[in-house]
C-alpha cells in the first residue's frame, strides 16, 4: 500500500460519516415536510394531481433510511479494518495516534495533551505511523 492508499483507508470512516450526515440532513428535511402546516377549511379542495406526494415523499425517507443503514455499515467494516491495520504496527504510539486522530476525532492538540508531548512531536509520529502503515502491505 503506497502512502495515499494508506491515507484514503484512515481518512474513510471521516468520509463516510460526511455522506451519513449529508443524507441524514436530508432525511430530517423530508420528514419535516410531511408535517402538517395546518388544516384551513373556508376553501375548496382541488386535487391538482393524481400522485400522491405524501407517499412519494414516505418512500425517499425509506430510502434514507437504507442508505444510510448501509453507511452505517460500510464505516463500521471499515473501523474494524483499520483497527486490525493499527494493531500490527510495531510502535504503540503510532497506533495510538493515529487511532486518536483518525477514529477517536481528537485534534491533534488534544493528543499531545493526552500524552504530554509537544504537537511537533505527534505530527512526527503520526507521520511515522502513516508511512510504517504504508509499508506494511
Amino acid at each position: 500500500m503506497d502512502l495515499k492508499a494508506a491515507y484514503d483507508v484512515l481518512l474513510s470512516p471521516r468520509r463516510i460519516s460526511d455522506e451519513i450526515w449529508r443524507k441524514d440532513l436530508r432525511r430530517q428535511e423530508l420528514k419535516a415536510c410531511l408535517l402538517p402546516i395546518g388544516i384551513v377549511y373556508d376553501k375548496d379542495r382541488v386535487q391538482t394531481s393524481p400522485e400522491d406526494s405524501v407517499a412519494r415523499v414516505m418512500a425517499e425517507v425509506a430510502d434514507l433510511d437504507k442508505q444510510i443503514e448501509e453507511l452505517q455499515r460500510r464505516k463500521a467494516q471499515s473501523i474494524m479494518e483499520i483497527s486490525r491495520i493499527l494493531d500490527n504496527l510495531d510502535d504503540p504510539r503510532e497506533a495510538t495516534v493515529l487511532d486518536a486522530y483518525y477514529l477517536g476525532y481528537r485534534s491533534m492538540q488534544q493528543i499531545a495533551d493526552h500524552m504530554h508531548y509537544s504537537l511537533r512531536h505527534v505530527y512526527r509520529i503520526r507521520n511515522a505511523g502513516v508511512a510504517n502503515m504504508s509499508n506494511m502491505s
